[in-house]
C-alpha cells in the first residue's frame, strides 16, 4: 500500500511539472531559425534540437534545448553547410489567447562563463542530459543526429535527394 501511495505521490508531482501539451514547442524551431541562425553565404537557415526539459507553470513554460542551426546553400549545384553553430538554449514560452511565443532566450556566454552560465540557466537534469566532455559518443550520437537533421531539411527544401 506504501509502494502505491509513493508511486501515484511521484506520478502527480511528475504532471503538476509537466506542460499539459507539446503545443509549447510550436515556435521553438521558427524561433532558433530567426534567433540563432546565420545566412553568412546568402543560404537559408535550418535548425533542429533536442529537448533537454522542460518546466511549465500557469500560462509559461521553459523550455530546456541543444540546438543546432546551420546555413545551407547551393554551390555548384552542390548542397553546401555554411555557418553553423550548436549550443545550448533556454526558451521562455508564453501562451496567449491559446497561442505560444518564445518570450526570451538565454545561452550560455563563451570561454570561463560557460559553466557558471551552464549552472545558473539549466537545471541540473538538463544539464546531465548535455553529455559534456564526460561522455563523448552521447555527445557525438546528437551532434550527428542534429546535423542529419537539417541536412535532410535542406535536402527537402531545395528538391534534392
Amino acid at each position: 500500500m506504501k509502494k502505491c501511495l509513493l508511486v501515484a505521490l511521484v506520478l502527480t508531482a511528475l504532471a503538476a511539472c509537466t506542460p499539459k501539451s507539446a503545443n509549447f514547442l510550436l515556435p521553438v524551431n521558427d524561433y532558433l531559425v530567426q534567433n540563432f541562425g546565420q545566412a553568412s553565404f546568402g543560404g537559408k537557415v535550418f535548425c533542429a534540437y533536442d529537448v533537454l526539459g522542460t518546466e511549465s507553470r500557469d500560462d509559461r513554460a521553459d523550455v530546456y534545448v541543444w540546438a543546432l542551426c546551420g546555413e545551407y546553400y547551393l554551390d555548384n549545384n552542390v548542397l553546401t553547410l555554411g555557418t553553423a553553430s550548436s549550443l545550448p538554449v533556454a526558451l521562455y514560452v508564453q501562451e496567449s489567447d491559446g497561442k505560444y511565443n518564445v518570450i526570451d532566450h538565454e545561452f550560455p556566454g563563451d570561454g570561463t562563463a560557460y559553466m557558471p552560465d551552464i549552472q545558473r540557466i539549466f537545471p541540473s537534469d538538463a544539464i546531465q542530459k548535455m553529455c559534456h566532455e564526460q561522455h563523448p559518443d552521447c555527445y557525438n550520437e546528437r551532434a550527428t543526429r542534429l546535423e542529419n537533421e537539417i541536412e535532410q531539411k535542406a535536402r527537402e527544401y531545395y528538391g534534392l535527394k
